[in-house]
């Protein structure tokens, strides 16, 4: 991602986390100083500004700073220092909604603060005793370090019994043989109002960087396939911290048990083949299987001309072009998903009885669509449909005939 690219991320970072950026200080720190990361010379002009400028309440630094790196950086600036990572929590923790996303967050949280500990066991120690004693700082960052691990455990066995109920739900899906096309991408790239747009749907939608932590699955009608289930994902990020990574790990495990993935790429932004090579990476960092893929170009509206896009780019898969918000495209990008997903449907003729043509049906519609029905004069009924290949042995062995 370009420097341009950079700074419109940490713009959109600040945002979301409830700041107004006043300045951006570029500053390319080959050797990082131990004592404040910066340059004295850069902390210095920074500290200048700040002392112009007394209505600004914080400083932002795009990278991850050890802790006594930024206790000095807050007492030469005699303001709060934030890093990026630490805003992105803070994120994660504001747009949380459901018990597991908070309880998710909680515990990511959690570890990124036990992982900061280990940088301020160095200066706590220094207020220990004499030789081979365990000094006040040790003793008090030990403590710091158990009371966080027991309160992970205690967050961790409360995540249990919410992800049996998830796993239930799943389960049933599974068990119906309902296609399944997640909706992945990299955040505010329009995936939830995608969602919307495909399900006739209301997830939650805002203009804000991680608007959707907690996944949202919704089922919608798609002719010619029957019942569909579109999943809705948390979006990546550049430098996604490995706190928050694992914390919904099992969020973004789902996409294993998808027949179709949409990657939606924001056509509006300059650095969108940036954010394909963030998706792609995270995917394979979490060791998330392929999947038959669609790429999709969202917030075309916003853009002019509309792009050329070679399909070389992107591995050959499939690409197309909407505004999920003006609904531009939609139809073509159905179409598109129909014609993935029928590659693992079958098409099935059954005779059966008039009388058992209500349970037919309703097997049938568990597994896919009926397609068209023939009313025969000896009283027996032609059905023509689509199910999944799963469940086509079993929709053979039934005898619905007499």
């Amino acid at each position: 991602m370009g420097a341009d690219g950079v700074c419109q991320e940490l713009l959109e970072i600040s945002r979301s986390a409830g700041f107004q950026m006043s300045e951006i200080f570029d500053v390319k720190v080959l050797h990082p100083f131990p004592h404040y990361y910066l340059g004295k010379g850069k902390v210095e002009e920074i500290k200048v500004f700040l002392q112009k400028n007394p209505d600004i309440r914080g400083v932002i630094i795009d990278t991850e700073i050890s802790p006594s790196q930024q206790k000095n950086l807050e007492k030469a600036f005699n303001i709060k220092v934030y890093t990026k990572i630490a805003l992105i929590h803070r994120i994660f923790a504001a747009r949380a909604r459901s018990s597991e996303g908070k309880i998710k967050v909680a515990v990511a949280s959690l570890q990124y603060e036990l992982s900061r500990l280990s940088g301020r066991g160095v200066e706590m120690s220094r207020l220990g005793g004499g030789i081979g004693t365990r000094g006040p700082g040790e003793q008090k960052i030990e403590t710091e370090r158990r009371r966080i691990k027991q309160k992970i455990a205690q967050l961790k066995r409360e995540l249990v019994k919410v992800n049996r109920r998830r796993e239930v739900q799943k389960s049933l899906r599974i068990k119906k043989n309902l296609p399944i096309v997640a909706i992945v991408g990299y955040t505010n790239a329009g995936k939830s109002t995608l969602l919307n747009s495909l399900t006739n749907a209301h997830a939650y939608v805002e203009d804000r960087l991680f608007a959707t932590l907690d996944p949202t699955a919704r089922k919608a009608f798609l002719p010619g396939i029957g019942s569909v289930v579109f999943t809705d994902t948390v979006g990546f990020i550049r430098e996604m911290p490995e706190t928050l990574i694992d914390a919904f790990r099992a969020t973004l495990d789902e996409i294993n048990d998808a027949d179709c993935l949409l990657e939606v790429l924001d056509a509006s932004d300059p650095s969108y083949p940036e954010h394909h090579k963030v998706i792609n990476r995270i995917l394979q960092n979490m060791a998330i299987s392929c999947r038959p893929k669609i790429i999709v170009f969202n917030k075309i509206d916003m853009v002019e001309p509309v792009p050329v896009i070679s399909r070389d780019w992107f591995d050959d898969y499939p690409v197309v072009m909407v505004s999920a918000e003006k609904k531009i495209g939609i139809e073509n990008l159905i179409e598109m998903i129909g014609k993935l997903l029928r590659n693992n449907r079958e098409s099935l003729n059954i005779t059966v009885s008039y009388q058992n043509l209500p349970q037919i049906e309703k097997e049938i519609y568990q597994h896919g669509y009926i397609e068209n029905i023939e009313y025969r004069i000896d009283g027996m009924v032609e059905v023509h449909c689509s199910i999944s290949r799963e469940a086509t042995g079993r929709i053979r062995q039934l005898d619905f005939s007499s």
